[in-house]
């Protein structure tokens, strides 16, 4: 007779994805332990490394509102060659460029703040009905759509002359390319540049030194109180919280309006439990996401 699986509590799991792995892999490793719904807030390619953050439960729910926030990666890019894929994985083309740090500082200041980034070929956004990616694979190359993304900072940690080679520090906005950035830096220095490594740091209020190892994953770990393990309410602490009861905790289970409440976005809390996030807008709060059960 086989063991039954534990069900899943909502928790938002912080796992430090290793080079090799895709972001998939990850969550079939979670779910040699658990049963029910396993989702993510955004994926990292193989060649990268860092940050995963894993929906468990219900907080699969709020994988947009946490994809939206802001991202600090580590990259390191060389410059003077060219990759297919813009990283390690593709194959690489020396265009004998060379770049100087008062060049490279220059371009960086070009690409803060809004600037306009075009999706690459390796990227699983739909063009046509079919992902860029398997088109890339079959060899086609199509203009691809331009998209506006915020680069909050790029900052020089360090060049190598003589490798010419960066480290670079990126800390971006939803949807952002960090391999596209090193190779727009490539061509407006004339050089040609590609991600040899990258990194994922943050996700907001998330930080990759409170991340666990996927292969240290297991049920008896969800069950614990770690930094890699978080409840949904804790999870979401970022958000201002409103504090209701009686009448008005009934109001909010059950989805309806909320007033008087704060502007923006909230959880709505009672007892110490989470029941539901809103948005305020001129004294009123409507509801984005109302929780079956209350989450801890």
């Amino acid at each position: 007779m086989s063991r039954r699986r534990p069900a899943l509590p909502a928790r938002v799991v912080l796992v430090d994805k290793p080079a090799g792995w895709t972001s998939y892999d990850v969550i079939r490793r979670v779910k040699q332990s658990l049963r029910g719904k396993i989702g993510h807030a955004g994926t990292l390619d193989p060649f990268a490394t860092g940050l995963l953050l894993v929906l468990l439960g219900q907080a699969t729910r709020i994988s947009s509102l946490i994809m939206e926030l802001p991202k600090e990666y580590l990259a390191t890019a060389r410059f003077g060659a060219t990759s297919t894929t813009g990283d390690p994985t593709g194959e690489v083309r020396e265009t004998g460029g060379e770049v100087e740090v008062r060049d490279l500082l220059a371009a960086l200041d070009g690409i803060r703040g809004r600037v306009l980034q075009r999706v690459p070929m390796t990227s699983a956004v739909k063009v046509g009905g079919e992902r860029l990616y398997e088109k890339a694979r079959r060899g086609e190359e199509i203009a691809t759509p331009e998209r506006e993304i915020m680069v909050y900072d790029a900052t020089l940690l360090d060049f190598d002359q003589e490798t010419q080679t960066a480290r670079l520090l990126f800390r971006t906005g939803k949807g952002a390319y960090i391999r596209r950035l090193a190779e727009d830096l490539g061509t407006e220095l004339q050089a040609g540049a590609y991600l040899t490594a990258l990194r994922r740091l943050r996700t907001g209020v998330f930080s990759v030194d409170a991340a666990c190892a996927p292969e240290d994953f297991s049920a008896e770990v969800l069950q614990g109180r770690s930094g890699s393990v978080q409840p949904l309410s804790g999870a979401l602490s970022f958000l201002p919280a409103l504090e209701v009861e009686g009448a008005a905790a009934a109001r909010a289970a059950n989805g309806n309006e909320l007033r008087p409440a704060p502007e923006g976005r909230f959880r709505v809390m009672n007892a110490g439990t989470l029941l539901g996030l809103y948005q305020g807008e001129a004294g009123a709060g409507r509801p984005l996401i109302v929780f079956p059960e209350p989450q801890d």
